[in-house]
């Protein structure tokens, strides 16, 4: 679970890191390009629709609205479940140079849930795991959120990688 925010209570870390930013940013590399790909208008396959359907109703019974497909999320998860995939490693990116970017001037937070199973998991498996840890959970409860993409990729080592991405 990976989440930036803006919020009263994280002013001081944002300054703090702001600062470092900008002392190290000719040392660091651009933000990156956002991926090309061909967003669909909706969830592209029976597991993704799962996934994405049981977070919307999870949300619903906690009482939190509905998120809305977002293609350009759905990229970024898309993207980075490849990336883990293929490299089989299993780590969060750090979104912050990705909200910094143009491409996702548009946000005022970004969050991101990844898993790896085996690829007989269902959706629901998928929704089950999430919801077992409470950041992941946390993630997927949140307000800040208005907007989901999800991402899968199924591994010749006969395992899945999972994204979620979240945008509000």
């Amino acid at each position: 679970m990976r989440s930036i925010r803006s919020g009263k209570r994280k002013v001081a870390a944002a300054i703090a890191v702001l600062a470092l930013a900008a002392m190290g940013a000719a040392c660091m590399p651009p933000a990156p390009a956002p991926p090309s790909c061909n967003a669909p208008a909706g969830p592209p396959d029976a597991v993704t629709s799962a996934v994405y359907n049981g977070t919307n109703g999870t949300r619903a019974y906690f009482g939190t609205g509905a998120l809305a497909w977002n293609g350009q999320l759905y990229c970024l998860a898309a993207d980075w479940s490849m990336q883990l995939g293929q490299s089989g490693s299993f780590h969060h990116r750090d979104l912050g140079p990705v909200i910094n970017s143009s491409a996702y001037a548009g946000y005022r937070t970004l969050g991101e849930n990844i898993l790896r199973g085996p690829a007989s998991m269902t959706g629901n498996d998928m929704m089950n795991a999430w919801m077992a840890s409470p950041g992941h959970a946390a993630n997927i409860l949140s307000g800040s959120y208005t907007s989901i993409g999800i991402g899968l990729y199924y591994a010749a080592d006969g395992s899945v990688y999972a994204t979620q991405n979240f945008g509000g």
